[in-house]
């Protein structure tokens, strides 16, 4: 088979005790000042948390609470982690935290907490105090080795965004260019003429890794009710808002663009200096303690030495060669949860667009729908004016040349967008922004060509295809049509599979011929054929498997061809054996191979990886046992139709909660299964019939 990847003391709960050994007076007495009534928080049969409050810091604390409650752990860990000391409260993960400080995200977060707008200060500090009030009222819900991170203080959730969009998204992106997963998503809207009922309707369905490994990545779902105006959605646990959500008028989704903002320059030593415009100059250093804690207990202290150029700071060096690392706002990060505010506060398309107009985010599409029935789609992103075209900036960037430092950015106005576009629908699976419909709506001639590439994968040309033509749509038949689990890469490459037997003289691989002509190209638990075709695809050469390359003439039916089909019959030749001797069979139903497991819960899979043109998309990993399981991709799922009252199907295909015991670890695991998503209630009658637990938060 082929591998993709191989002290806190308990305290009783009163505040002037609480404030005095925290340190945290400055929010207390902020909370007093604006908390005037108690704050419930209704928790649903799947552990969502929907939070009713009459004022923003009571709502925030609950939030707080709420993420604590189904994360705990996991949050206190990633909170550790942002701080940059992994290695010395775990004794883990020492790379991470020397990349963290290299970048001086930690530095950077407490520097310019005081930068952040009012509202985001009320957002944090309020976040921050329902996080550790729920430690001091329930000590003994959080593992001993956790604690060390207590009290969480409000530069701890900035110094967490931070490394949640310029490390993980954009930095981490930069150093694993050719990796074989990536961050990624679908989205989907569809305007009222393409629709039944005469709604939109809007997709999001974020991919992420699901494994606690990557506890950074992972979602929470709430619901907040603040004086009757609701907001649902998802955000990445520790963040302190809701960042892909619908409210009573409208909603939106983000998907990972191909914006390329973060860059590698290889510059050119001498004597410790380096050569930049016929010069060799002085790096500016800085040293920073890193420690690490031993196996005895004990902590080896290192000194980090920050050696800075005028491109940003060196991240390795080797001999006469280093490599500086450049990254958007390395100074003055912009305003990100001010931007996601004001879209939550938005109530139609220009107040939404307004909020866009921050570009604040670092990256990210916008696929949008609204109740009056505009869809809308734009990419997004902390944008570098660069020279040149995208491609130049996908590989190392000489350093030598201070022309190719990048010092300004694209405006909004500046970037592709699309609003009602004459199909009636858009879609967006990681692709650049110019196929958002079919036909091309949006010119690529028209745009700076440093901004995106102009391509389309198998998986993008499954979500246009399923859309394409689609009318009189139906929320239900928007998810049966989202879950389909057909391969456009099997699709478009059946008949040239089958043009094989003209020059095949191997038994086995005759068989393994008519296993592909029994296929329908569906990735379903009891799917044959399947697990053949993922052994055959990972073991091409999958850049040069095809004789006519993408077109964006012809986007939804190239590539096309073999480009050398000897070597496609030679290559599944090797792997029918293998799987004849580590399987017994070229048949083995899909779900026997590919799974599903968290918690007590495990599943025979349906999905999987979006380079097979797949939309329910999933990503796996080898475990010990020779099986994979899913660690990636189908997250979140969420259709909304904007009607006179909104309404919503979800999924958390993991569960909303990670924390040991908690029964909603992994308990969507069947509907997931079933391909079924579930309702998401957002009236407080629902809300109560379907009621596991009531809390007051004072």
């Amino acid at each position: 088979m082929f591998d993709l990847h191989n002290k806190f003391n308990t305290l009783h709960p009163v505040f002037p005790i609480y404030n005095e050994l925290f340190g945290l007076s400055s929010t207390l007495s902020f909370c007093q000042q604006n908390s005037t009534s108690e704050t419930e928080i209704l928790w649903d049969t799947y552990g969502v948390p929907h939070i009713y409050a009459t004022n923003e810091y009571d709502l925030h604390k609950a939030y707080g609470w709420a993420q604590m409650k189904n994360h705990g752990n996991l949050i206190l860990r990633v909170y550790g982690e942002s701080r940059g000391k992994s290695a010395e409260y775990w004794g883990e993960n020492y790379k991470r935290d020397r990349m963290l400080h290299l970048m001086n995200l930690p530095t950077t977060a407490a520097r310019t907490y005081d930068n952040l707008t009012a509202k985001e200060k009320l957002l944090i500090e309020a976040f921050t105090e329902g996080i550790n009030d729920y430690v001091a009222a329930n000590p003994t819900k959080i593992d001993d080795k956790y604690k060390v991170v207590l009290p969480v203080k409000p530069v701890d959730i900035h110094a967490h965004m931070l490394r949640g969009v310029y490390y993980e998204f954009l930095a981490d992106n930069e150093f694993n260019k050719s990796q074989q997963w990536e961050k990624g998503s679908n989205a989907w809207a569809i305007a009222p003429k393409n629709t039944k009922n005469g709604n939109a309707l809007l997709l999001a369905n974020p991919h992420l890794p699901w494994s606690d490994n990557y506890a950074s990545y992972k979602f929470f779902e709430a619901h907040y009710n603040l004086n009757g105006k609701n907001l649902y959605g998802v955000t990445l646990i520790g963040f302190p808002i809701i960042s892909i959500a619908f409210n009573d008028y409208l909603g939106w989704t983000h998907t990972v663009n191909t914006l390329d903002n973060t860059d590698l320059y290889e510059l050119t030593l001498k004597d410790g200096k380096y050569l930049l415009d016929g010069k060799y100059l002085d790096f500016k250093v800085e040293t920073n303690i890193l420690k690490s804690k031993q196996e005895d207990g004990s902590l080896k202290i290192d000194t980090l030495i920050r050696k800075i150029s005028k491109h940003g700071v060196v991240v390795s060096e080797k001999g006469n060669k280093a490599l500086a690392l450049r990254f958007p706002y390395m100074e003055n990060p912009p305003h990100v949860l001010q931007q996601w505010y004001d879209m939550g506060q938005a109530t139609n398309f220009n107040e939404f667009e307004t909020a866009l107009k921050q570009n604040a985010v670092g990256l990210f599409n916008v696929i949008y729908a609204d109740k009056t029935g505009n869809i809308f789609y734009s990419f997004l992103g902390n944008l570098p004016d660069k020279k040149g075209e995208w491609k130049d900036w996908r590989k190392t960037v000489s350093g030598d040349n201070s022309d190719l430092i990048w010092n300004t950015y694209h405006t909004y106005d500046e970037f592709p967008k699309l609003l009602n576009p004459k199909s009636g629908w858009l879609q967006n699976a990681n692709e650049g922004p110019y196929t958002s419909t079919i036909p091309q709506e949006i010119d690529y001639e028209a745009y700076d060509k440093d901004i995106s590439v102009n391509n389309m994968g198998f998986r993008p040309q499954q979500s246009a295809s399923l859309l394409l033509n689609k009318k009189d749509l139906t929320i239900e038949e928007l998810i049966t049509l989202k879950h389909s689990t057909k391969s456009s890469l099997f699709e478009r490459i059946k008949d040239d599979i089958e043009g094989l037997r003209a020059i095949n003289k191997d038994s086995l691989t005759t068989v393994a011929l008519d296993v592909f002509k029994n296929w329908n190209g569906e990735f379903n638990a009891d799917s044959k054929g399947a697990v053949l075709f993922i052994n055959l695809f990972f073991s091409l050469d999958s850049h040069n498997l095809f004789k006519e390359k993408w077109s964006a003439k012809k986007p939804l039916t190239t590539p096309d061809g073999f480009n050398n089909p000897e070597t496609v019959l030679a290559t599944l030749k090797g792997v029918s054996k293998n799987m004849i001797k580590t399987l017994g069979s070229l048949e083995v139903p899909y779900g026997a191979v590919f799974r599903i497991k968290l918690g007590d819960h495990e599943i025979p899979a349906n999905g999987s990886f979006g380079r097979l043109g797949v939309f329910r998309t999933l990503a796996f990993s080898k475990g010990k046992d020779g099986k994979y399981y899913a660690f990636h991709g189908d997250g979140y799922v969420c259709v909304t139709e904007f009607g006179d009252e909104i309404k919503a199907k979800v999924i958390l295909g993991y569960g909303n909660a990670s924390q040991p015991g908690n029964k909603h670890v992994g308990d969507q695991l069947e509907l997931f299964s079933k391909k079924q998503l579930r309702d998401a209630w957002i009236k407080k009658s629902d809300i109560e019939a379907h009621l596991e637990e009531r809390e007051i938060i004072k």
